[in-house]
């Protein structure tokens, strides 16, 4: 009894130190620990022995043209999982505009892995393409931070130049040698300039009223009947508007008669546009030909009138509604 209490501590023991171990085989059950992963300047590079550098062409250059950079890994054991790093987040780079090359892909057994650039210098002051901190996985180090060493690729020194100034060709002068020489004396100013006359002035505010007269005798001259066959137009078309009118209880629907009638008539005295069929908007088509807003809306109530005595059985009869009609037309026609 007393062997086997003296047994159960060490069991008890030996589970605890187990169960605190658990954590770390599972993070490296995969051969690489998440919890003690960088989370800057890691690239997901693994091996024993990593080395960086970079490779750059031209190390002179003109600002805003472009350097062949590239960053070269060697010794690492995954070539195909490594992530190329993004310059363009790394503000060491913000001097430079950064553009991304389309690398190869590469091969699982290579011994070096190569990413491509473009930089270009945003001025004079860059002096160096900046080191590159890098981070990688060493699957033979013991579990924890240790296992996540860094490896740097030096700056390398660059040398930035002004771009070239454009001189532009002189084009020499070619005219009368007379125009080169500086005139003096008293003649160079010659006369003040000159002022109209207050008869010039009264001719210039004359002239456009008395223009535009004489230009409408002239059309009353070779167009004599314009007018008057414009008022007999408009004449015609409320003559044939009040006939049918009158003669709309003699149809199966005098309110769609009268309706008809009345927009006929408007078509041609204005002419309204086909697409105003309802009250509300041949209202506001005679509003845009200037006809005042009571006339207009009176006539659009005929509209209605005619509505409700088609649609809604009410107290307008046939003679209220040519009534109405009439004096719709009568109204419009006083207005030419």
């Amino acid at each position: 009894m007393t062997q086997r209490c003296t047994l159960r501590p060490r069991w008890v023991g030996i589970c605890c130190f187990a169960f605190c171990l658990f954590p770390f085989a599972f993070l490296t059950a995969n051969g690489q620990p998440a919890f003690f992963e960088p989370k800057e300047d890691y690239y997901k590079a693994k091996g024993r022995s990593l080395r960086v550098k970079w490779e750059v062409e031209p190390t002179t250059v003109q600002v805003s043209s472009n350097l062949s950079v590239t960053l070269v890994v060697t010794g690492a054991q995954n070539p195909t999982e490594i992530v190329k790093p993004d310059l363009r987040k790394l503000k060491s780079f913000d001097v430079f505009k950064v553009t991304d090359v389309a690398d190869p892909p590469h091969d699982a057994q290579a011994k070096e892995v190569r990413f491509a650039y473009k930089l270009a210098p945003r001025n004079t002051s860059v002096k160096e393409v900046p080191e590159l901190k890098f981070h990688y996985f060493n699957p033979s180090a013991a579990p924890g931070a240790k296992q996540f060493p860094s490896t740097r690729a030096e700056a390398v020194e660059i040398t930035v130049l002004e771009p070239p100034k454009i001189e532009r060709p002189v084009v020499p002068l070619e005219a009368p040698e007379f125009l080169f020489h500086a005139a003096t004396g008293p003649d160079v100013l010659g006369s003040g300039p000159r002022v109209p006359c207050r008869w010039a002035w009264l001719a210039a505010v004359c002239f456009g009223p008395l223009a535009a007269f004489g230009w409408l005798l002239v059309w009353r001259r070779v167009y004599p009947d314009a007018a008057r066959l414009a008022r007999m137009r408009r004449s015609r078309a409320a003559r044939r508007a009040n006939d049918l009118i009158r003669k709309a209880s003699r149809t199966p629907d005098p309110p769609a008669t009268i309706a008809n009638a009345v927009l006929g008539y408007l078509r041609a005295r204005f002419p309204l546009h086909e697409s105003a069929a309802t009250p509300a908007e041949i209202a506001a088509a005679l509003k845009e030909h200037r006809v005042p807003e009571e006339i207009a809306e009176r006539t659009s109530d005929v509209f209605r009138a005619c509505d409700r005595a088609r649609f809604a059985p009410s107290g307008d009869n046939e003679l209220a509604l040519a009534a109405s009609a009439e004096a719709a037309v009568t109204r419009l026609e006083a207005l030419a």
